[in-house]
Formats: structure tokens, C-alpha cells, sequence
């Protein structure tokens, strides 16, 4: 049914507040449970709800009024201490907030969907009974009356409605009885896939003094840019002046910096927390920990640090994927972890960070570790990699398989993990980024996942090289070291020319051949190889020589040279040439069909 409301404006406005009210619901709803103390904190929730209840009504939204209307009748009562904080209401709280995030996005598409409500609201039903004190009421202070918390039931509920004969039955100990309608499955399902559907990825929430501050760097450009004018002016009626050169040297420095000022308060109204993905996680940690029965604390940090939108938007589901392994596969359950001499509690932290042009997304764990032996025999046995492949690995290079798709240790599959695609996913989507993977574990102590993404995609930091006469321009972010070596120190191995380094084998690749570049007849006793890094492949890039770093936009080639294998695209350098782009993604997916040698495992 197409939603039919007389001002447009104030649907939007019902939508904005709904949503920003919504987005934070899940993360105090956690908080909650471990802090069921929090006055402060449960009054929001209880706030929040009651707002979208009361603009809800005002806009003829029934349904969302009815599921509204119990939560908050719910809540009221847990505020005056007539029920507990426990996980058995809190699930059932989470799930009426799943409903009212899928109503809400019905609403946002343009469409009521007749959704089926009766199975939530009925479990929420029970906690309004009388009867629900002789399993969840809390016993009171000294200092209140034995009878204060009798009959408020009425009170807390505005409109009361007759309670059906079977969800007025004394309440068990554990729970609430199942309601007489259960709710269809899809329900919870559809509201986790459409969480993020809530937020508008199309638009950027900017403070007012970064719009002051742009404006201002504008003007700042419109100064010199008439500076610039008057001197091209004196330069063409044949001004004698001989401070010309000098002049004009100023103005080149001025040009300079107020560009380089204008191009980061622009990069900055595209920036914006990681929190915006990371708040999401509290839900989804504490449902993992109570089907998974382990008990974790999620320490967040960092959640402040920004980057541009394009980087949150492909970040969320290998971050999810990687925190399940973590609940599923690196900690362990309370008994084991006490068994280990370990705090019953796991931790699990994930943390943000700058680093340069880069962000370090890290989620580590205080689990049991990977076992690389073990990583090894299941890869071998499923048919990933061979004895042969096996013998020339190190540990670095064995922790990586996890990421081969069809990969996973688990004996038996779950919903959870053990079907081979989620690290599957994490490498896919880090790749898409131009992003690197570091794993660091240590057998019986925990794992630690690093993810080093690129803050923009527009504007890169990047690294020129000369490839014999020809000039090609590789991504800063992708860059994890360059090398001068002698060819001599090369060796081939399965028909892979390759390179020792340090305690690994490193793959390489000639950008010569790669490109089909015509050969000079300079001659050289050594070359240097740039060791690129995408997601958690390495491989070496060799190279005639090093020109140095440049800041570079990425200009496209247009949709006939769209899909060039191996190239991001073009820029143009200060003397006027057009310079190719290197995509490091490109030339590692390209090499693995192609016979290149083990460069993808």
C-alpha cells in the first residue's frame, strides 16, 4: 500500500530523526544489559522509543504505533525497577526494535507492508501481566514499601487492552511462555538485512564550521587567482618589471598550498566516522556470545577516527566476517578458557587508527590462536595446496590460506561458520579496496586480524616508476617496501621467478612483460622490485627505477579502456603526460588464471 502523506517535508523529517534514533537503540540496548544500573542510559532507550511511538501516531503509522506502543509499555516498566535487566527481555526488546527498523524501512521504500506483528508483540505481552513479578520482579530497596510494586501495570500502559486467557498464565522462572501466534521466521532475518538499509548512503551529515572553512580556502584561491591575473596582464603589455620571476615564484607557492588546503577540506566533507559501521557490532557480538554460550567483553576504540564514505561502505561485511571467526573459531567457551587458565570472559577488541594515508582497522582476540600445522593438514586435504606447495611455505605464508575459497576448519558446518566463505568475502571486499591483510597469532594466546585500507579512493598518494623508457604511477597504499637487488639473486621455482626475502618466498612479476613494453638498450646490473600488498597476497613488482612519490587524481580512461587488466586508470603529471595507474587487485587476479605461479595462494 503506497504511503500517502500531505507534506513530503515532514515524512522526511519523521525518517532522519527515526533513523538516527534507531541506528544508536542497538548499541544502548547492549550497554543496557551490562549496566542494567544506568538510570541515565535506560531513560534514553526509554526516550528514544516513546519518540518514535508519539511521531509514529501523529503520521497514521499503525503498525509502527502498535509494536511501539508495547516496547515502551515494556520499558517503562524495567525504568521503575518492576522488571529485571535480563538477557530473556532483552532478546525480545531486540526483536521488537528488529521490527520496528524493518516497519520503518517499509515506510522509507514508499510502501506499508501488511507485516505480521501478533508473534512479537505477543511475547512482549507477558511482561505487562501481573503475573510476570513472581519470575522478573526485582526485590526493592529497604527504603521502599513492600507493596509499591503490586498493581502499576495499568499506570505504565496508556491504553491497556484485554489480555488474551493463554499469555496471562504464571511465567516461568527462564522466560516468558511462547505467545499463541508465533512470528515467521523471515521476520528477524528481513530486519538484520535491512539495518543498514536505514541509513541514507547518499548523503553526508557535514559540520557547519567545515563548510566556514571550505568557503574560506575559496577565497583564498579567488585572491590569488586575480594575483595571477594582474601579473599575466603586466607580463603581456611588456612590463620592464624584473621582480617578474620572483613575483611569479610567490604566487606558485601560494597557488600551491591554498590548492593543497582546499583539496583536504574538500576530502573532509567526504569524511566520516568509523563508528557509523562499528556501532553495529555490540548487537552482533552479544547474539553470537549467547548462541555460541561464551561469555565476551567488546571493547571498541578508536571509533571516532574518520574516512571517506566510499572506504565505510565496502568495510562492513569483511569486518563481520571476521569478527564471527573470531567468536567462533578463536575463543573459547568459559569452561575451556578456565581449564587454560584464563579469565572466564573473553575479550575481543576492535580498534581504528590512523596511519599516514592509511586507516588500521584491527579486531583481536584473546582466544586459543591458529594452529598453522593444523591450517596446513585441512588445506591438503581438501585439495587446496599440494606437499610440494606446502614445503616451500612459511607460517605467514600457511596462515593465509584461510582465505582460499572452500576453506575451513570447522568438522561440521553451522549458520554461523564452517562452509568455506566468509575469509572468502574479507579477501574480496579488501581487494575491491586496495587493501592489505596482516594476520599476527600466537598458539594458545589469541589472534590478532589487521586491515590496512586506503583513506580515500579519488586522491591517492602514489609511487612513480620508470618501466625501461615508459612511466607508470602504483599506489602508495599498496607499497610495502622497495628493493635494489642484483637479477642474479632471482630464482625460478615451478617456472615462478621468485625472490628470497627474509623468511619468505616472494613471487614476481616483471612489469616489462606484463605491459608488453619494448625493451631499452640501456643496461643494467641491478633493477629494484616494489613489494605490492593486496589483501593478503604479496607479490613483487619489478621495476627499471624509482622516481619518487607524487599526490595523484585518478582519472578514468573512459568505458572503452574501462576494463584494462591491471589499470585503475590514469593521471596527469606536472610536465603533461599521461601516466597509467598500476591496479595491484588487477594484476594479482589476472596473474592467477594465467599461469604466474603461485601468487594467489
Amino acid at each position: 500500500m503506497a504511503i500517502e502523506c500531505e507534506d513530503q517535508e515532514l515524512l522526511e523529517g519523521f525518517l532522519t530523526e527515526t533513523t538516527e534514533l534507531l541506528e544508536k537503540l542497538d548499541d544502548d540496548l547492549v550497554a543496557l544489559e551490562k549496566a542494567p544500573s544506568d538510570t541515565e542510559l535506560m531513560n534514553g532507550i526509554f526516550r528514544s522509543i516513546h519518540t518514535v511511538k508519539g511521531a509514529s501516531s501523529f503520521l497514521g503509522f499503525e503498525l509502527l504505533v502498535k509494536v511501539t506502543h508495547k516496547t515502551e509499555d515494556v520499558l517503562n516498566r524495567m525504568r521503575r525497577s518492576e522488571l529485571a535487566v535480563t538477557p530473556e527481555i532483552m532478546d525480545v526488546i531486540l526483536e521488537a526494535v528488529d521490527l520496528v527498523k524493518l516497519l520503518v524501512s517499509d515506510i522509507k521504500g514508499g510502501d506499508i507492508v501488511d507485516r505480521e506483528i501478533d508473534g512479537t508483540i505477543g511475547k512482549l505481552l507477558p511482561y505487562l501481566s501481573d503475573n510476570v513479578k513472581e519470575a522478573t520482579v526485582l526485590k526493592q530497596p529497604a527504603t521502599a514499601a513492600p507493596e509499591q510494586p503490586a498493581a502499576p501495570v495499568a499506570e505504565s500502559s496508556p491504553s491497556p487492552e484485554p489480555q488474551p486467557a493463554p499469555e496471562t498464565a504464571p511465567v516461568k522462572a527462564a522466560e516468558p511462555p511462547a505467545p499463541a501466534r508465533t512470528p515467521p521466521p523471515p521476520v528477524a532475518k528481513d530486519a538484520d538485512k535491512k539495518v543498514d538499509d536505514l541509513s541514507d548512503n547518499s548523503t553526508v551529515r557535514v559540520d557547519v564550521k567545515r563548510l566556514d572553512d571550505l568557503m574560506n580556502q575559496v577565497g583564498e584561491l579567488v585572491l590569488e587567482r586575480n594575483r595571477m591575473m594582474q601579473l599575466n596582464t603586466d607580463y603581456q603589455g611588456g612590463s620592464e618589471d624584473n621582480a617578474f620571476g620572483e613575483e611569479f615564484g610567490k604566487l606558485s607557492k601560494r597557488i600551491s598550498f591554498v590548492t593543497s588546503e582546499l583539496q583536504m577540506q574538500v576530502l573532509k566533507m567526504r569524511m566520516i566516522p568509523v563508528e557509523k559501521v562499528f556501532k553495529k557490532f555490540p548487537r552482533i557480538v552479544r547474539n553470537l556470545a549467547r548462541d555460541l554460550g561464551k561469555e565476551v567483553d567488546l571493547v571498541v576504540l578508536g571509533e571516532e577516527t574518520e574516512l571517506d564514505r566510499s572506504v565505510v561502505d565496502e568495510i562492513g561485511d569483511p569486518l563481520i566476517h571476521l569478527i564471527r571467526n573470531a567468536m567462533d573459531h578463536g575463543l573459547e567457551t568459559p569452561d575451556e578458557r578456565v581449564a587454560a587458565g584464563k579469565p572466564r570472559k573473553g575479550t575481543l577488541i576492535l580498534s581504528a587508527a590512523h596511519e599516514g594515508n592509511q586507516i588500521v582497522i584491527s579486531i583481536k582476540d584473546d582466544g586459543k590462536g591458529i594452529d598453522a600445522d593444523r591450517i596446513a593438514r585441512k588445506a591438503k586435504e581438501k585439495g587446496l595446496v599440494t606437499d610440494e606447495q606446502l614445503a616451500v611455505m612459511g607460517q605467514r605464508e600457511i596462515l593465509d590460506l584461510i582465505f582460499l575459497p572452500g576453506f575451513s576448519t570447522k568438522e561440521k558446518a553451522t549458520d554461523l561458520s564452517g562452509r568455506g566463505v566468509g575469509m572468502d568475502v574479507v579477501r574480496t571486499n579488501i581487494k575491491k579496496l586496495n587493501g592489505i591483510i596482516d594476520i599476527k597469532s600466537e598458539l594458545g594466546q589469541g589472534s590478532e586480524f589487521i586491515l590496512k585500507l586506503p583513506l580515500t579512493l579519488a586522491i591517492i598518494q602514489s609511487l612513480l616508476v620508470e618501466v625501461e623508457e615508459e612511466t607508470y604511477s602504483i599506489p602508495l597504499a599498496a607499497v610495502l617496501e622497495t628493493l635494489r637487488v642484483e637479477e642474479r639473486e632471482f630464482h625460478v621455482i615451478g617456472g615462478q621467478e621468485v625472490l628470497k626475502l627474509r623468511n619468505s618466498v616472494l613471487p614476481l612479476m616483471r612489469l616489462q612483460k606484463v605491459f608488453n613494453v619494448a625493451e631499452s638498450d640501456r643496461t643494467r646490473a641491478a633493477c629494484y622490485v616494489v613489494v605490492v600488498g593486496v589483501a593478503e597476497k604479496r607479490v613483487g613488482l619489478v621495476v627499471s627505477r624509482l622516481l619518487g612519490q607524487q599526490e595523484v587524481a585518478i582519472k578514468s580512461l573512459g568505458k572503452y579502456l574501462a576494463n584494462l587488466p591491471g589499470i585503475a586508470g590514469s593521471t596527469i603529471l606536472g610536465d603533461g603526460r599521461v601516466t597509467l595507474i598500476i591496479d595491484p587487485a588487477g594484476l594479482l587476479e589476472n596473474s592467477d588464471g594465467s599461469g604466474g605461479g603461485r601468487i594467489a595462494a
